[in-house]
């Protein structure tokens, strides 16, 4: 019988000798668990005889289905009648569990020696004869549990080679078409795709300068950083001598994806010692996907040994050309984000937010805009997304906050005069430690009253809000600082968090605004939102108002604040001077 060998996401204990991870597993089985026992005798005063002599070193299992399982015992006993009950379902298990030793011993009375037994030769390994010799019978059982222990414990040796790495302790690729196989199953289920990554390190020069064991160092080295870089989120196995294969959860996304491969380009970045000479490492990556490019696993690992031929620096290269295309892209805006960052290529612009009572302007939303040396504006969401995946987000959103806070100070001593800018924070920012600090600094910096500030959070933001962030949002709501929900009814709208989160302001997402008028659907959400605000004492903000019945509608509603094209556009801050004078 194949045994399967379960192994979780990197799941790894570094290198390790085959024999020794084998042996000391079955030493660690042998020592905490007892052999299993099935006893299959009809005789009442046999059985309570062997059952008393066997429960002083095994432990008794009976039968749980018609047919018999042979990983549930590790030793069958019959008599006569057992035997004649039970032969078919024996002989099934044991051929089942072959070439593994699964021992059935025969207690049988001398009378009973004169049958034929030809026919249960393939069943019965042993026999003894009642009345039946305590001191014997133990022995002997006794002995061939032994042997099947060692039987067993080859097994798993034997299993071992099969399907794990000799040098690393990773799965080779036996386990690794194993467990690709088992998420193609599962991701075909729920129609999701399967990333497969393959990460060329080139060794052959090792091999060539230093021989087989500084081959082997720097390999096991690499398995081990590997494993470290990518922690729990794939599975990592050593396909060949310079290939090592990834498997990522059902369902990653593409920027999930990327963003692990460019943990794998940080190999490159510290050289590994060998006898006094400094190893570097230069991966190339080739990326299949199941079911975009092949409709089983042994196909989409060749879809990523393909793109891998194809794939010459750091840049993963795609089976897929269209996917290919998009990483491209993503990784040429991440690398020129840091660019941006340093160069200071970021603009801030604003939106205006009227007030519906007054219809003069209250406050300004601050949007950050990217322009390239070119002239040419990066899309908002184009940019943001990629910045969010590779952790710089938090840098642009720190620089757009102490910005827009240096603008109001600016307009302030200008005498334009606005009640709040609003700012968007992420879940990221608020995780930070120093987030409260930070914005308390910018404030003091600029000697502007805290409740000229509005934070937005998105609903899945402050649904991901742990009691440390609450504390902190807590905070600097009781500074006087404004908390707004952007994109309200679109995500995970819940009265709970109205009630214990410190929100001032409900943003009625642009989607519903658009359709006010054209869907009642949407007319009765929004209806529904400004009556939830009005109860909770509430602030809300329609944002995308795009025609003069949108905003009469909502007006109508009791909204309290207008925001969109109908009023005015994201301009850059020398337009938005403008703007105010002539709407004031």
């Amino acid at each position: 019988m194949k045994e399967r060998t379960k192994v979780t996401w990197v799941e790894w204990r570094g290198p390790v000798h085959p024999r020794t991870e084998s042996t000391a597993a079955a030493n660690k089985n042998d020592e905490s668990r007892k052999s299993q026992v099935m006893l299959l005798v009809e005789s009442s005063g046999n059985r309570a005889l062997l059952t008393q002599d066997l429960c002083q070193f095994c432990d008794l299992v009976e039968p749980s289905a018609p047919s018999l399982n042979p990983q549930s015992f590790d030793m069958a006993i019959v008599d006569m009648g057992g035997l004649r009950r039970w032969k078919v379902q024996l002989l099934d298990a044991k051929q089942r569990e072959e070439p593994v030793f699964l021992p059935v011993i025969l207690i049988i009375s001398p009378s009973e020696l004169r049958y034929p037994f030809k026919k249960f030769w393939d069943v019965i390994d042993e026999f003894i004869i009642s009345p039946i010799n305590r001191q014997e019978f133990t022995e002997r059982v006794s002995m061939l549990l032994r042997t099947r222990q060692l039987a067993l414990t080859q097994r798993s040796h034997l299993a071992y080679l099969v399907n794990y790495d000799r040098l690393t302790g990773l799965p080779n690729q036996n386990l690794f078409i194993e467990h690709l196989t088992d998420s193609v199953r599962d991701a075909s289920i729920l129609n999701q795709q399967v990333h497969v990554t393959v990460v060329h390190i080139p060794l052959s020069r090792t091999m060539k300068s230093l021989g087989h064991r500084g081959l082997e160092r720097v390999a096991s080295n690499c398995s081990t950083r590997l494993v470290v870089l990518l922690r729990e989120e794939v599975l990592v196995a050593r396909l060949t001598t310079e290939e090592w294969g990834l498997i990522h959860r059902p369902g990653e996304t593409l920027n999930r994806v990327l963003e692990i491969c460019g943990r794998i380009q940080l190999l490159a970045d510290d050289s590994i010692p060998v006898r006094g000479e400094h190893i570097h490492l230069a991966p190339r990556i080739g990326i299949g996907v199941y079911p975009d490019d092949s409709s089983d696993a042994n196909g989409t690992l060749d879809c990523a040994m393909a793109a891998l031929s194809e794939a010459k620096g750091a840049i993963p290269v795609f089976y897929s050309r269209q996917i290919q295309h998009e990483a491209l892209r993503f990784i040429r805006t991440e690398s020129r984000l840091h660019e941006a960052l340093n160069k200071e290529q970021f603009e801030l612009w604003f939106q205006p937010q009227i007030s519906f009572k007054s219809g003069i302007p209250v406050g300004v939303e601050a949007l950050v805009r990217w322009r390239l040396p070119s002239g040419e504006y990066v899309p908002p969401n184009e940019f943001l997304t990629v910045a969010a995946s590779t952790g710089q987000i938090q840098r642009i959103d720190r620089w757009v906050l102490e910005k827009a806070c240096a603008t109001m100070d600016a307009w302030r001593h200008d005498n334009l005069r606005l009640e709040r800018v609003s700012v968007n924070v992420t879940v990221e920012d608020i995780d930070a430690p120093d987030f409260v600090e930070f914005v308390q600094k910018i404030l003091h910096q600029y000697q502007l009253p805290p409740p000229s500030l509005e934070l937005e959070l998105t609903e899945t933001a402050l649904f991901e809000t742990n009691t440390k962030n609450l504390k902190k949002l807590n905070l600097l709501r009781s500074d006087g600082i404004s908390i707004a929900v952007d994109d309200f009814g679109k995500g995970y709208s819940s009265l709970n968090y109205l009630h214990k989160l410190p929100i001032t302001t409900l943003k009625i997402d642009k989607e519903f605004v658009e359709n006010v008028m054209n869907s009642s659907t949407s007319a009765a959400i929004v209806e529904t939102i400004v009556w939830l605000a009005k109860k909770f004492k509430l602030e809300t903000v329609a944002e995308g108002i795009e025609t003069k019945d949108q905003a009469e509608f909502l007006r109508s509603l009791g909204v309290t604040t207008a925001q969109g094209f109908f009023y005015g556009r994201p301009m850059p801050e020398s337009k938005l001077r403008k703007w105010i004078k002539d709407n004031h």
